[in-house]
């Protein structure tokens, strides 16, 4: 039986070869495809990633909700937070958050522009 085979391959060496090479357009397809694929997953992680730190802003009716967030340092951050209506600046930490300003106290007042504060004074 090996003999036979043998005999085979020296008489149709054509038939040897189990698969072509692969051409260079073949190649370039199937690199651009994968690299697809790969950037389709991190803008997906990426999306995913953005819900998950800011759900305050998801919820509509929600009673808590995070209007924004500035990092300071790597593991501190200050966040203006609304609670029922109310906003509260708060220093984040590692292992501790404080209130640092409630600023909801006068709601209706908008804070004036430093030029009329300045005009105020003089």
């Amino acid at each position: 039986m090996p003999a036979l085979s043998l005999l085979f391959l020296t008489l149709f060496p054509t038939m040897a070869w189990a698969a072509e090479p692969p051409s260079m357009t073949s190649a370039l397809l199937r690199t651009a495809w994968a690299l697809l694929v790969v950037v389709g997953l991190i803008l997906a992680l990426y999306g995913l990633s953005k819900k998950r730190l800011f759900l305050g802003k998801i919820g509509g009716n929600a009673a808590i909700t995070i209007i924004e967030l500035r990092p300071l340092q790597p593991k501190s951050a200050l966040a203006l937070v609304r609670v029922r209506g109310r906003e509260y600046l708060l220093g984040v930490s590692a292992g501790s958050i404080q209130l640092l300003a409630d600023l909801s106290e006068e709601p209706d007042q908008q804070q004036p522009d430093f030029p009329t504060l300045l005009a105020e004074q003089q």
